[in-house]
């Protein structure tokens, strides 16, 4: 069983961490994980649903049914909190610093008379913007309670204790006025942190509001891809045609699609024809003749014509909906750099509360003032930033998934996402990858109208493209076939009107007599790039019929352009040797093996491995073995469920060109990755000890509002840094 949930109230890596040790815990649970970016849980196994739900909310969370087709993301609070956030910091940062430039101030602030005045008016104001901020105090103290500490326990730590030293040095400026002690007044009202409190808060909530809107940025890919969906459909009732919402529509139902049109569910065409976009769904733009008995599907749009379509999915059952669900799948699994960051994220917050006070413990024993050790545990608190390393994958992944969808490309997980950026070495199969698949007959040679009836009836048996023109070139009546069987990559035999018949290529006839004339006639079709089946009838060669297929037409240009980014082509096919060199010259791959059985290629496949990462690109029952055993299997999407199922990559266009497009953008993606990585391990490795004070001998320290605003933009700088992937290819 497989569940989705998301999960709201997650604001960094150690918080979806969190849930995911909540979750794995529950009985029955295989596996649990969770992408921050999208709030959604991903759940494996045979459990109870409500005890899932359950410990999601013992974790601090909440957790709630998932729909597919809508927004993941929560409403944030945080911009109706920003606005008067930032007002007060203005009038408190006025009235604090303002008298270091010599604005003008109230006369009741001014010197020791003003002391309290002016202090008790800065904590009110701070006051508020901590209630404004709550969220964060709450949030951070229920992470602790749940032993789950995250960026907001880090953030209301540094702003509360803040706050707390201002109350505190407010309280000291009362007993020194009401002692008459001016010095004790002076030396605490230097050294208030009232501002630091609410500006921590503040430049965090910018940070976060900024955050969230590069995110759903993230998101656009697949949000694209959802708004393509109709809101409203044309239905013929009882011969009328009505409006009605798309989500009323049921199966069986007919729909009318015009001109200018997207088809609001998946069906199979009853009237009328025209030319259709599937962008959408493909990422090719050309249009597509559909006529009566040809399969139209949701989201793709009429650009000429006009049809009725019987319904046959709507809803979560269309191949549009499926494609999406399989996206947001994909982005919820994790790439294996990503581990390593969950674990360091999973203790981040307690070793850093540990650096904070073993900063003040240490100042204070080395000599400094009290306040000096205050403010650099303050500092380290706040420049701490889980966010950036829990970001750092999931952001580029989302990016990544969305925009290999949007060019026909579905991508199974996170670790597939990340092999794709490394191929070194492309294998293609040859008929249906590199050529259009649509075998066509050529010559036929010393076959009688009843042995090429025979020979049809047979390989209507068989769903090689070779056989399926065969049945297609003869187009009669089929006899009788008994003691059918087939042998993958050589061919398949039968017996019809009490004649043995045998189909297929060279060394499946070898065991038959054959005249040399036709033997040499065949020879000259292979020499020119055709294919042969040669036909057995009891035990001898009567003739064979000449079969070949079409180059697709950007197979050229995407094999050049794999070239072009240094990696190694190769095809591989169980057709004659000649037609494959035939097909290598044209397209201009590097190595071609022709002849080669289906657990040949397999081991073709792994030989090539020791040379590099290997992708494999196939569509066929035969192409399976070499789809499990490469690096990356990548299946075209018309190909066979077996093959499908062994791919970690489906092209939806059945075209190389996205294949090409999948391996630059996943190799993007795995460079994002890194420098994001790179970017937040860097970050704290040096933001933490700056913090501490360890260039202080040099007259360098950080002040906790610069390292508020740097732990901001820290997070920032890894969203933004993904959505480079959406820059063109």
């Amino acid at each position: 069983m497989k569940v989705k949930i998301t999960v709201l109230g997650m604001s960094c890596s150690a918080c979806s961490s969190a849930v995911e040790r909540a979750v794995k815990k529950v009985e029955g649970v295989e596996t649990a994980t969770v992408n921050l970016t999208q709030k959604l849980l991903v759940v494996e196994g045979e459990f109870d649903y409500n005890k899932i739900v359950k410990a999601v909310k013992n974790a601090g969370f909440k957790a709630v049914k998932y729909k597919n087709g809508e927004n993941s993301q929560e409403k944030s609070p945080l911009k109706t909190r920003l606005i008067p956030s930032v007002i007060l910091l203005v009038v408190l940062m006025y009235f604090s610093m303002g008298k270091m430039i010599n604005l003008p101030t109230f006369n009741f602030f001014k010197g020791v008379n003003g002391a309290v005045a002016f202090v008790s008016f800065q904590l009110v104001i701070t006051l508020a913007v901590i209630v404004i901020n709550f969220l964060f105090f709450s949030k951070g103290t229920l992470a602790v309670i749940h032993k789950a500490p995250n960026m907001d326990t880090l953030v209301s730590l540094g702003s509360g204790a803040s706050f707390i030293y201002g109350v505190y040095a407010l309280v000291m400026i009362i007993i020194g006025r009401i002692n008459g002690n001016d010095a004790l007044v002076l030396s605490y009202l230097e050294n208030l942190y009232f501002e630091s409190s609410a500006m921590i808060l503040t430049l965090v909530s910018v940070g976060k509001v900024l955050e969230d809107r590069s995110k759903k940025k993230t998101e656009s890919a697949v949000e694209k891809l959802k708004s393509l969906a109709p809101k409203t459909a044309s239905i013929m009732v009882d011969g009328k045609e009505i409006s009605v919402d798309a989500s009323l529509v049921k199966v069986g139902d007919i729909m009318v699609i015009k001109e200018g049109q997207s088809a609001p569910c998946d069906g199979v065409v009853v009237s009328g024809d025209g030319e259709f976009n599937e962008s959408a769904l493909t990422g090719e733009s050309m249009p597509v003749l559909k006529k009566v008995g040809d399969t139209v599907k949701t989201a793709t749009v009429l650009e000429s014509g006009y049809l009725l379509a019987k319904v046959t999915a709507c809803g979560e059952d269309t191949v549009f909906s499926k494609i999406i669900e399989y996206v947001l799948s994909a982005e919820s699994t994790k790439a294996p750099v990503q581990r390593l960051a969950d674990k360091i994220s999973g203790i981040f917050v307690p070793i850093v509360t540990l650096i904070a006070l073993t900063s003040l413990v240490v100042w204070l024993i080395v000599g400094k003032p009290f306040d000096f050790a205050f403010s650099r545990a303050i500092t380290v608190l706040v420049i701490s930033c889980p966010c950036a390393l829990g970001l750092a994958t999931p952001v580029a992944v989302t990016v990544a998934m969305g925009k290999m969808a949007t060019h026909g490309v579905l991508v199974k997980n996170a670790e597939v996402l990340e092999r794709i950026g490394k191929t070194q070495i492309v294998i293609m199969d040859k008929t249906g990858t590199v050529t259009l698949g649509k075998a066509q007959v050529g010559e036929v040679y010393g076959l009688g109208e009843e042995d090429i009836k025979a020979v049809s009836s047979i390989e209507s048996l068989s769903s090689h493209p070779l056989a399926k023109a065969v049945v297609e070139y003869v187009s009669a009546t089929h006899y009788p076939v008994e003691d059918y069987s087939s042998v993958t990559g050589k061919g398949v035999k039968g017996v019809v009107n009490g004649n043995a018949y045998l189909i297929g290529n060279f060394s499946f006839l070898s065991s038959c007599e054959m005249d040399n004339g036709l033997k040499e006639l065949a020879e000259k079709s292979l020499s020119n790039g055709k294919s042969v089946l040669f036909v057995g009838k009891n035990q001898k060669v009567i003739g064979f019929i000449e079969v070949y297929d079409k180059i697709k037409p950007t197979s050229k240009s995407a094999i050049e352009s794999f070239n072009a980014l240094g990696i190694k082509t190769v095809i591989l096919s169980g057709d004659d040797v000649k037609v494959c060199n035939r097909v290598k010259e044209e397209v201009g791959a590097n190595e071609v093996y022709g002849g080669v059985l289906p657990e040949q290629k397999a081991e073709i496949v792994k030989n090539f491995k020791s040379y590099g990462q290997v992708m494999f690109i196939g569509d066929g029952i035969n192409d399976s073995p070499a789809l499990a055993v490469a690096d990356i299997g990548v299946a075209m999407s018309n190909g066979t469920d077996i093959a499908v199922s062994s791919s970690g990559v489906i092209l939806l266009s059945n075209d190389l060109v996205s294949a090409v497009k999948s391996v630059k953008i996943g190799s993007k993606a795995r460079r994002i990755i890194k420098q994001n990585l790179f970017w937040a391990f860097i970050y704290n490795v040096l933001g933490i000890p700056l913090a501490v004070g360890v260039l202080f001998p040099l007259g360098i320290l950080l002040n906790p509002m610069i390292a508020a605003a740097c732990m901001s933009l820290s997070s920032l700088f890894v969203v933004t840094n993904a959505l480079r992937l959406f820059n063109p290819l």
